[in-house]
């Protein structure tokens, strides 16, 4: 009896961490999102209820602008993490491919170097005068090529998408090659006996194989992208003209550029209930799909 009081006693403190950690932050920041509360302007502090959604939603064209940033941003770093990520691993498990162990750490390196050093790293490569891009693309002959990557309009976007995939598609890699060593061998030696190509290999056997585990990080990068605001941060702080603004970057420019507090809370708050929904319903459609099956 007292081990199991000493246990369930853990388990009490654990729970209380988790409520003082987590849903605290959370509760709060709803409960702020219902007030109009500007550091500034302590004096003007007042319940408003919906008013702070209300102006989110019908009077600030800007939050429309960085709310399709964001989905391009997520769309588009999640599909190429997965497709570069699936590329590598397949590779990395091919039995022709000399030097795997040395190849399979080497991969890891941009997931493992902390966010800024990376994001500064790129952004030290990207300079325009003296960055080590425009500058191989001199030596190579392709100067017309080379401009500023970050304050060119035309490139900044898809050169911020480009950092993060580069970053972020390691973890991909690391975990399909995991479940692809879980797939059983007798039966890639018996699709081999009977005749079938590699994408017949690849469709019947490989992909169902890691299917379940693609399911679960591509949820998880799409909560952890949408939600993203170190790599943008650190590269261009949401400019050039906001072109590469986002959600996060959003909050944090009206919470503690212009303290704008409640508004900045009904932004995450927004974030919160969007991600909430959109995994709910990526959830339910996987679902029916594997039951019609």
């Amino acid at each position: 009896m007292r081990k199991i009081i000493y246990v369930y006693k853990y388990f009490v403190i654990i729970f209380i961490l988790i409520g003082g950690l987590m849903l605290y932050p959370l509760i709060n920041g709803f409960y702020l999102s219902l007030w109009q509360k500007n550091l500034m302007y302590p004096a003007k502090e007042k319940f408003i209820l919906f008013d702070n959604f209300k102006k989110l939603f019908f009077d600030d064209p800007m939050f429309w602008l960085v709310f399709k940033n964001s989905l391009i941003f997520t769309v588009a770093s999640v599909g190429f993490e997965y497709l570069l990520g699936l590329s590598s691993a397949l590779l990395l498990n091919s039995k022709h491919v000399p030097m795997k162990n040395f190849f399979r750490g080497i991969v890891l390196l941009p997931w493992i170097v902390p966010i800024a050093v990376n994001s500064l790293n790129w952004k030290w490569m990207l300079l325009p005068e003296y960055g080590y891009i425009n500058m191989v693309l001199k030596i190579l002959g392709f100067g017309n090529l080379a401009r500023g990557w970050l304050t060119d309009l035309k490139t900044v976007f898809p050169t911020v998408i480009l950092v993060n995939v580069w970053r972020s598609f390691p973890f991909f890699t690391v975990v399909i090659l995991a479940a692809l060593t879980l797939i059983p061998k007798d039966l890639f030696e018996a699709a081999q006996i009977d005749g079938a190509n590699r994408w017949q290999t690849f469709r019947h056997i490989t992909f169902p194989g890691i299917k379940g585990i693609s399911f679960v990080i591509i949820t998880l990068h799409i909560v952890w992208t949408f939600s993203n605001f170190d790599v943008i941060y650190l590269l261009t702080g949401g400019g050039p003209l906001h072109y590469t603004e986002v959600l996060p970057t959003y909050l944090y420019q009206q919470g503690f550029h212009f303290f704008k507090i409640g508004y900045a809370c009904s932004i995450g708050v927004f974030i919160f209930l969007f991600l909430v929904v959109t995994i709910g319903f990526y959830f339910t459609k996987i679902s029916s799909i594997q039951e019609a099956k």
